[in-house]
């Protein structure tokens, strides 16, 4: 299991100690334990189809349509530093 928890961490990018390894393999250990124990005692064949969302949810994305947008000086109005019809910002790019 400590494996599993390393492996984890590395793909999140976070860095964990031995200790928390520990304590997270062992949580990790009861959590599985639990629904492998559901698992066996609960009988739901047939009484609950599978899903894939709790809730019934269809596309909720609008039309997309053309609207005139706000102007550049709207836009740039509470912008910390700008320059002509753009923001600016500090350069990230090492030449």
């Amino acid at each position: 299991m400590e494996d599993k928890v390393r492996y984890v961490a590395r793909l999140a990018r976070i860095k964990l100690t031995d200790g928390e390894v520990g304590l997270f393999s062992r949580q990790l250990d009861g959590i599985l334990g639990y629904v492998d124990k559901l698992n066996r005692k609960l009988d739901i064949q047939g009484k609950a189809p599978p899903m894939s969302h709790p809730h019934e949810a269809s596309n909720s994305f609008r039309a997309d349509e053309v609207k005139p947008s706000l102007p550049p000086e709207k836009v740039l109005a509470n912008a910390p530093q700008k320059k002509g019809d753009f923001f600016k910002v500090p350069r990230i790019i090492e030449e």
